[in-house]
């Protein structure tokens, strides 16, 4: 793994993720609760981007089948909940789901040295 700069303080607003590139992998950084956190940029159902997904108490959802994680630890906290923003029954959740079982986004570490962020990547 190599430390690699991902943003500055100035660049991460609390109220949204920042989506950004270590050694090759889409990263987001966001800031909860004045800490930095960073997770891969990439949803464990289908491997589709999590950047614009709504962002709020430091969850982000996956905007295109609802499944939820915490940005500080990648936990999943929601796994398949809806089709394009728009909610499904049980049934169709696992239709949709395709048998994959809830999965965490792999999560980094982030540092800060002065206004410089980075994560080990």
């Amino acid at each position: 793994m190599t430390k690699t700069k991902i943003a500055t303080t100035a660049e991460v607003k609390s109220d949204k993720v920042l989506k950004t590139n270590a050694n090759g992998q889409s990263v987001l950084v966001a800031q909860v609760n004045g800490k930095y956190c960073a997770i891969a940029n990439k949803c464990p159902h289908f491997g589709l981007p999590l950047a614009k997904g709504k962002f709020e108490n430091g969850v982000i959802t996956c905007p295109f089948h609802g499944s939820e994680f915490e940005v500080c630890s990648g936990k999943n906290v929601k796994w398949v909940d809806s089709f394009v923003g728009l909610p499904i029954p049980n049934l169709v959740k696992k239709a949709i789901a395709m048998g994959k079982a809830p999965t965490d986004v792999k999560s980094f570490a982030v540092t800060q040295e002065g206004e410089d962020l980075f994560v080990d990547a």
